[in-house]
């Protein structure tokens, strides 16, 4: 507390009343400090009260800030962790009461009543599963999007469409990344299932292909590239190119040796060459730092291979924005005949002749009005179909031309295997007999064995080579025109083109040619042929808990033990998928409690540090309050004093 002395030496009265107005003002004006102090407690008010203290606390109130939200966002995200595991806990309890269901229901002696209580209970099950589906918190769904406030699963007829999203919020808990703060409920109940995985496309390389797509999307580094005649090497910059033609403009023109190179591309890369067509030695390396020969493939530093030099394997990725005549590499595909999507027996033709690039493929399947969500595959170049409504079955086929065989979308072809017909269940043969007669309308029988038989295609083969099938009057087999299945024709004769199941096999009815009723398809004359038109053998569940579910109640209600207990281990699935999202959030929620324990002892110790920094430090403030009001009374007394003398006072 500094105090200034009392003159004691002569000076004027003003200069003294000057020194004393000052002590008495800085008295005050420290006084009002300490009272300011006692009465908030802190010791720092304003930065100029401790510069350095104040610059340390100022960081500290925005670590503690922060602190404070991250609690705040913890606190919010175990809320909505509880609600999601909540729901996911009843999801679960309702699939193992679901699985017990079918397990009593798959028996041979079950009366009718009891199917219908059975069929009762997994009602529930769906019910609960529907409700679980659409909880929501904070007008946030749970499962179905978190941007989707409004529900996203609803009842249409015995079916249930899904019009959620699949957005995942984000959260940041102080892990040094954002957290995930929902599921969606592709990830916990099986909604928009994939029901179909197209085929991969094939693009070619053309002259607008940029660098980036090339490699199957992995891309090509433009850089410096050598090339050498066999004496002095020559720097070519490759530096600036963004497409494929940038390259071949680039090579093309470069004067080696004497001779000049010119580059061309072909269908899946890039050719090399000398202008005059000769051999010759050609080397080409990449310069130090640089990959580009290395990823054109058309790397040759010791000019051991002879031009041209062919790059080869470095098609682009097939994305949105790929051309239809970039496709199947480069031939171009025509999908003027368009698609026909099957739902339920609902046949929706789908008008794809202004398609240009796969992007408006897609936007047309989305909008034909069928429950289905096409896209492409991350980039791995396949068309992928997923289904939005539960209880449906799906199909793709042809609509009188090739389009989604081109597209790689058909669902039923000649590569289907037999054990994936029936929904999985495949094909029972017979143990000593052919599965399959066809009588030709000439009356010569066709015996089919498919004992050895893996595909659709093998089957088709297996007609088509057939010893007694080899005459004009032979049946012809292909896939049908129209749709899926497969057809068959011959000449007419005295009797009907006829299929018949032998025994005890289902070959018939699993490649749609024989009914539920195993009587024997009887073929009619379409124009100038005896014509047998199979129906569809390869539909698609749309997949997910509550198509399985509304399919086990069907299945429990009309006594079909098989599709029951193929359900069952489609039950398991879903119980695993639901279990594992559960114990997802589990993880979430212990990972969200620790990181708020960690914000909450930091915040405490901030808290600690900002009080030494900037609170007071009471007892020491009454002390020097007392010793202030002391002085100030001792400066005012003095100033009473020195202001009543006079001359006098000193003679």
């Amino acid at each position: 507390m500094s105090v200034l002395p009392v003159t004691t030496v002569r000076t004027s009265f003003p200069l003294s009343n000057q020194r004393l107005l000052f002590q008495l003002n800085a008295d005050q004006i420290a006084l009002q400090k300490q009272y300011d102090q006692l009465s908030t407690g802190k010791r720092v008010l304003r930065l100029s009260d401790d510069p350095a203290a104040a610059s340390r606390a100022i960081g500290l109130h925005r670590s503690i800030d922060r602190a404070t939200q991250l609690g705040r966002n913890a606190a919010s995200s175990l809320n909505f962790y509880q609600s999601t595991d909540s729901s996911l806990s009843r999801v679960d309890n309702a699939l193992i009461e679901a699985r017990a269901v079918a397990i009593e229901s798959a028996q041979n002696v079950v009366s009718e009543d009891e199917r219908a209580a059975f069929a009762t209970t997994i009602d529930e099950t769906i019910n609960t599963i529907f409700a679980s589906g659409n909880a929501m918190y904070r007008d946030h769904q749970l499962l179905g999007g978190f941007l989707n406030s409004q529900d996203a699963f609803s009842r249409i007829g015995d079916k249930i469409l899904y019009s959620g999203a699949e957005a995942i919020a984000r959260t940041n808990l102080g892990a040094g990344e954002t957290n995930a703060l929902n599921l969606n409920a592709n990830q916990a109940l099986g909604a928009l299932s994939v029901f179909h995985e197209g085929e991969k496309l094939h693009a070619g390389v053309n002259a607008d292909t940029r660098l980036v797509d090339m490699r199957d999307g992995d891309g090509i580094t433009p850089g410096l590239i050598r090339v050498s005649g066999g004496g002095d090497w020559y720097d070519l910059d490759l530096s600036a190119a963004t497409t494929m033609s940038d390259v071949v403009n680039l090579i093309s023109g470069t004067e080696i040796d004497g001779r000049t190179l010119t580059a061309s591309l072909t269908i899946d890369g890039l050719r090399v060459e000398y202008i005059d067509g000769l051999g010759g030695t050609l080397a080409v390396a990449d310069a130090e730092g640089s990959e580009t020969a290395d990823q054109l493939t058309i790397l040759n530093p010791a000019g051991i291979n002879p031009p041209p030099l062919i790059g080869s394997g470095i098609s682009p990725a097939v994305t949105g924005q790929t051309r239809l005549s970039d496709l199947a590499n480069g031939d171009g595909i025509d999908l003027s005949d368009g698609i026909q999507i099957i739902q339920d027996e609902k046949v929706i033709i789908v008008d794809l002749s202004a398609a240009e690039n796969i992007s408006d493929v897609l936007i047309a399947i989305n909008r034909s009005g069928a429950d289905i969500r096409a896209e492409l595959k991350g980039d791995e170049g396949r068309i992928q179909l997923r289904s939005m409504k539960s209880g449906s079955d799906y199909a793709v086929g042809e609509n009188g031309g090739d389009a989604a065989t081109l597209l790689g979308i058909r669902t039923a072809t000649e590569q289907t295997l037999l054990s994936d017909l029936g929904s999985g269940q495949g094909i029972a043969l017979n143990p000593n007999s052919p599965e399959i007669s066809i009588i030709r309308p000439d009356g010569v029988q066709l015996e089919l064995n498919l004992e050895g038989s893996d595909t659709v295609r093998d089957v088709i083969t297996l007609i088509r080579d057939h010893p007694l099938n080899q005459d004009t009057a032979r049946v012809l087999v292909d896939l049908n025109e129209f749709g899926n299945g497969i057809q068959l024709t011959a000449p007419p004769g005295a009797a009907p083109l006829t299929i018949r199941q032998v025994g005890s096999s289902n070959a018939g009815l699993r490649l749609g040619w024989i009914g539920e009723d195993g009587a024997d398809h009887v073929g009619s004359v379409i124009g100038p042929v005896d014509t047998i038109i199979g129906n569809d053998f390869n539909t698609r569940d749309a997949g997910g808990t509550l198509d399985t579910l509304l399919r086990l109640r069907q299945a429990v209600r009309t006594g079909d033990i098989p599709e029951i207990t193929r359900l069952q281990a489609a039950l398991d699935v879903d119980l695993d998928r639901a279990s594992r999202a559960r114990g997802r959030v589990g993880v979430w929620t212990r990972n969200a409690q620790q990181l708020s324990d960690v914000a909450e002892t930091r915040l405490i110790s901030m808290k600690s540090q900002l009080s030494d920094e900037i609170e007071a430090d009471i007892a020491t403030v009454v002390s020097d309050m007392s010793q202030r009001q002391l002085a100030l009374e001792a400066s005012m007394r003095l100033i009473g004093k020195t202001s009543q003398m006079t001359v006098l006072n000193f003679l």
